[in-house]
């Protein structure tokens, strides 16, 4: 027997085992098909549906370094913002008492 369910065909083989109440074993392998496309030909032709769900495996690993990146790309950003800053220390009041008075200086006033 088969089912159509979340999008998906699931096959499942039974035995019957009383044909007098009906009783039924599942026996063999279960699968399962996702559809992708169905063509009007056997392997070509017009596509009659197409799984908009799909994803093709390339695309997958695709997405998923794309998404890495994002992150070390972020991760990176953030380093580099903590980095740029710029720690500038606070002036000392007391700096100008040893102030020692150069040439120019003396010339400038004279």
């Amino acid at each position: 027997g088969f089912t159509y369910l979340d999008g998906r065909i699931w096959f499942r083989n039974y035995q019957i085992t009383d044909e007098a109440e009906g009783g039924l074993v599942e026996v063999g392998p279960r699968f399962c098909l996702w559809l992708i496309k169905i063509f009007s030909g056997s392997f070509s032709g017009n596509v009659i549906f197409e799984n908009p769900n799909y994803k093709s495996p390339n695309q997958y690993r695709t997405e998923l370094k794309m998404a890495a990146s994002q992150r070390y790309k972020a991760k990176a950003e953030k380093t580099a913002k903590k980095a740029a800053i710029e720690i500038v220390p606070k002036e000392d009041e007391l700096d100008e008492i040893f102030h020692t008075i150069t040439k120019d200086e003396i010339k400038q006033a004279g």
